[in-house]
């Protein structure tokens, strides 16, 4: 019989046991490895530690954990360590900074300064960093090596250094690019024993045409002037805005739009006017005569009695905007909440009231020595209560002469004297 029984518990369980979010074995990692101990199963928040091989670097995140079925963030890379050899440096004309020539192991993005044999011109920059295994060294020009002739051009460049017939082998020219052009490449060409180095070369910008940005109700941010058309720097970005009253076709939220030179023809995006439709108005009504709203247009919504604008800027307006009707053309029913009475109270008491309901309120008052109360209606109205509910403690004084008349009196009966009060909304 018990048996029985844990057969049918096992059965009712089995389903809440098997919904659990279970992972699938964590990823393993390149020059690295899991230091937590290894599960069977991962359930939901169970976390795994990664640790690299000496010498490679982390890149990423050291835990992740087990969320709805998947491991977050993804699992961290190891970075390797660059090796430049004896040898390596030997080939190149190197030494290491300080007339070293040894092997080296350089961590991930560390970095090492180079220099040259002697009647050698070292090619900048002199300090070159590890990226993952790989460092690119810098090169050693021989100043004793053949001389070369006029050196080449870049199109859309210029040399800006003095021109010679000839150079020496180690010298070097500069370039610069043209206006709106950008460089690829190292700035300087250097004579290499007859042979010159490679130059770099100007990239072409991006052309906006100012008649397209007409066309499409679109302008530069911040006001670029240009009379025909407009050059933005390879790698470079220009952001453009909708003109006022319009936005985005492709997003009516936003107004404005980035444009990222990267070789390829610009994209650009196209503004659509801002307009708006009448609202329907549900428990109130509009006066218009017009189909179509634009930016910053407002119209007053007169909500039928009981109701109000929600929410109530006073001047029961609303304005066409992006993102449609500002505040939203909506008319609710008048509520109010039960009034707090410092001495008194209320009847009847409810947790909401309704426009035009009313309640009565009840003020204790005291005159001289006698206990009375006070009465009045308020109503529930568009401005809230009304007269505002409240029980005021109010000081009463009595003439002089009225006031030694009443003392003499309570002295002669030997009532004790208590100050005179009144409570009420007076």
């Amino acid at each position: 019989m018990k048996s029985w029984l844990l057969l049918v518990a096992v059965f009712l369980l089995w389903p809440g046991c098997s919904s659990q979010n279970v992972c699938e074995e964590p990823d393993d990692i390149d020059f690295g490895e899991i230091v937590t101990t290894e599960k069977a199963k991962y359930l939901e928040n169970d976390r795994v530690q990664y640790r690299c091989y000496p010498g490679y670097v982390l890149e990423g995140p050291e835990w992740i954990q087990c969320k709805a079925q998947e491991w977050t963030p993804r699992p961290p890379k190891c970075l390797a360590p660059c090796i430049i050899t004896r040898q390596q440096l030997a080939t190149k004309n190197l030494f290491v900074f300080g007339g070293q020539r040894k092997t080296w192991i350089i961590q991930n993005n560390h970095s090492l300064q180079f220099q040259c044999n002697e009647r050698h011109v070292l090619v900048v920059p002199s300090v070159r960093k590890c990226v993952d295994g790989y460092m690119d060294l810098p090169l050693c020009l021989s100043e004793r090596g053949e001389n070369c002739s006029g050196p080449p051009r870049t199109e859309n460049g210029d040399i800006t250094t003095l021109s010679e017939k000839w150079y020496r082998s180690g010298s070097s020219v500069e370039f610069k690019c043209q206006k709106y052009y950008a460089m690829e490449g190292q700035k300087r060409s250097f004579c290499d024993n007859g042979t010159w180095t490679k130059v770099p070369i100007c990239l072409d910008p991006c052309m906006i045409p100012t008649a397209e940005l007409e066309r499409q109700k679109i302008e530069v941010k911040d006001g670029m002037d240009a009379s025909e058309n407009i050059f933005v720097q390879r790698g470079h970005s220009i952001e453009l805005i909708c003109r006022t009253g319009y936005v985005l076709a492709a997003d009516s939220s936003q107004s404005a739009s980035i444009i990222h030179c990267d070789g390829t023809t610009p994209v650009i995006p196209k503004c659509k006017e801002i307009t708006c439709n009448p609202p329907r108005i549900l428990n109130g009504s509009i006066r218009s005569q017009r189909t179509i709203y634009h930016d910053g247009d407002l119209i007053r919504i007169q909500c039928d009695s009981g109701f109000t604008l929600e929410p109530d800027n006073g001047e029961k307006v609303v304005e066409c905007t992006r993102n449609g009707w500002s505040p939203s053309a909506k008319c609710v029913e008048i509520q109010c909440s039960p009034p707090e009475v410092r001495k008194g109270r209320i009847e009847p008491r409810r947790s909401q009231y309704m426009y035009n309901d009313e309640i009565e309120i009840i003020c204790h008052r005291r005159v001289f020595f006698t206990a009375i109360q006070r009465k009045y209606i308020s109503k529930c109205t568009a401005n809230g209560w009304s007269p505002f509910p409240l029980c005021e403690e109010i000081q009463c004084s009595l003439p002089e002469e009225t006031e030694k008349a009443v003392l003499a009196v309570l002295l002669m009966v030997g009532i004790p004297l208590l100050p005179v009060k009144v409570y009420g909304n007076e």
